[in-house]
């Protein structure tokens, strides 16, 4: 029933919470601390690593970027910036995944432990909201950009082997009319809807104020504000809710 659905969802995010944060509580932060001795050159790297990390998560969010586990995450140690490598996991692939990977890009209670006293709600959330507005302002260039990934045939946009010989009625191939979609639901995003799906939506429902059951799709068509934007991407990316359902190895935890 949908009730055994809740409770067991907030049972999995209470072990969680008991089972995996407790017991690992974030370090990132004393790792500034001892790494960058002097006043100045921490506070530098404090915020570098702030603002780095939200304009990652952005374009990430954006481009659907998943596999975001810690060993594609690295860190410049000279001056605290992030940097992500291995792109093949773009246009949400991530939701298709075994674990379906729910999260808008990695913000883990370890890198807001980094960020200092304010946690998300400081210099990186500003710098989320700048790389927000800047990305929709800048909606028709983007968009005019990744169109040609359409026709690259590099890009494997087969979701799954059976479908490399799937046909629609019109004879367009399946990677094609996959293609389109995920460009559709970029410029989703650049416009301000909140349209990452969980394909486990139909197994759960959240009781954080986001539910994932049918009668929340307005939400899913009805485009945000930017501060609306980044308030809803940091509260799904911070959901114990929503980092119990990832896979073990992605360890939601670091």
């Amino acid at each position: 029933t949908d009730d055994n659905m809740v409770r067991n969802l907030l049972d999995a995010a209470a072990m969680f919470e008991e089972n995996c944060l407790k017991q690992y509580p974030p370090v990132l932060y004393w790792y500034f601390v001892q790494k960058f001795l002097d006043p100045f050159s921490w506070f530098e790297a404090r915020k570098n690593f702030a603002l780095s990390a939200a304009a990652w998560s952005a374009v990430g969010h954006v481009i659907g970027l998943g596999d975001r586990h810690s060993e594609n995450i690295l860190m410049d140690v000279k001056n605290g910036e992030c940097v992500h490598v291995d792109f093949d996991c773009i246009f949400d692939k991530g939701l298709n995944l075994p674990r379906p990977e729910v999260i808008p890009f990695r913000l883990t209670a370890n890198m807001v432990d980094a960020m200092g006293p304010t946690g998300s709600n400081g210099t990186y959330r500003g710098g989320l909201t700048v790389a927000i507005r800047t990305l929709r302002k800048n909606r028709d260039t983007l968009l005019s950009v990744l169109e040609p990934f359409i026709k690259d045939p590099v890009i494997d946009w087969k979701r799954q082997r059976a479908q490399q010989q799937n046909r629609n009625n019109n004879d367009t191939p399946a990677e094609s009319v996959e293609a389109k979609r995920s460009i559709k639901v970029i410029d989703g995003r650049l416009r301000g809807v909140y349209n990452l799906r969980n394909p486990n939506k139909k197994k759960i429902r959240r009781t954080d104020g986001y539910s994932v059951d049918q009668e929340d799709e307005m939400s899913q068509i009805l485009p945000l504000s930017v501060e609306g934007q980044v308030h809803r991407l940091i509260s799904e990316a911070t959901s114990n809710e929503n980092l119990v359902q990832l896979y073990v190895g992605w360890m939601p935890w670091v």
